[in-house]
């Protein structure tokens, strides 16, 4: 095996672990990530009930109803670091399949050889790096829709807590505009757990049992998308409508 052969097998096996511990990092931000939404859905929950509260408040002032609003606000900052997270899981998975475009140059650059051991170690290598791409090719629309989702869930938050702000409704029609845009961010919230979930765990799957095919892969994701459709955009406020409770 030539000096050269050489050089390039190392650079394939080294671009190869740098795949791997940025698709390690990714998996460990999706867990942090699925934990946070887990905590998410507990607090727009209590938002939920916590609504229906300003129904039962005698003052004028509202104070149940601006301490519902303190809340949601709360929660949107939450929302915005989650959405940050899945940008940045997003990115951790780009970079990875920037290191094996560039392993397939290299794979491409050392051609054909007779040599057994040059052979079989190329062959390793290009088993190793599709495996990788295949987890990327699947594990990136996940991240990318779980990013989407967590944004429909901050709009459609942000939404409920602008309307309900409008001095020119009444303690009812107030109600009616937050409650629904968190039963909308309850939605999302839930879609997009599972959306993390399932990139989480394919991709930790992949990188640490080496079991995962390009064709399964691509099978997850399919059966991912049937019995999870994305969730439609939720409607603009149209007034006031009454207590989902």
């Amino acid at each position: 095996m030539s000096d050269q052969t050489r050089d390039i097998l190392h650079a394939i096996g080294r671009r190869l672990d740098d795949a791997r511990e940025l698709l390690d990092a990714a998996v460990a931000r999706s867990t942090a990530l699925e934990r946070n939404l887990r905590g998410h859905e507990y607090a727009v929950n209590d938002l939920h009930w916590d609504a229906a509260k300003v129904l039962l408040d005698p003052d004028p002032d509202r104070p149940a109803l601006r301490a519902v609003r303190t809340g949601a606000e709360q929660l949107l900052e939450q929302l915005r670091d989650s959405t940050i997270a899945a940008d940045q899981i997003h990115d951790q998975l780009s970079a990875a399949g920037g290191h094996l475009r560039h392993t397939d140059r290299l794979i491409g650059a050392l051609g054909a050889s007779t040599h057994p051991v040059h052979a079989g170690q190329v062959a390793a290598l290009a088993n190793r790096a599709e495996r990788l791409a295949s987890l990327i090719e699947v594990a990136t629309p996940l991240a990318d829709r779980a990013h989407q989702q967590l944004r429909s869930a901050r709009e459609a938050l942000e939404s409920g807590v602008t309307a309900s702000a409008d001095p020119n409704l009444d303690g009812f029609a107030k109600f009616g505009s937050l409650d629904r845009g968190v039963i909308d961010t309850t939605r999302q919230l839930a879609a997009v757990r599972i959306s993390s979930r399932d990139g989480a765990e394919l991709t930790e799957h992949a990188v640490h049992s080496g079991t995962v095919t390009a064709a399964s892969a691509r099978d997850l994701l399919r059966h991912h998308q049937q019995r999870h459709p994305p969730a439609p955009t939720p409607p603009g406020p149209s007034g006031p409508s009454g207590p989902a409770i």
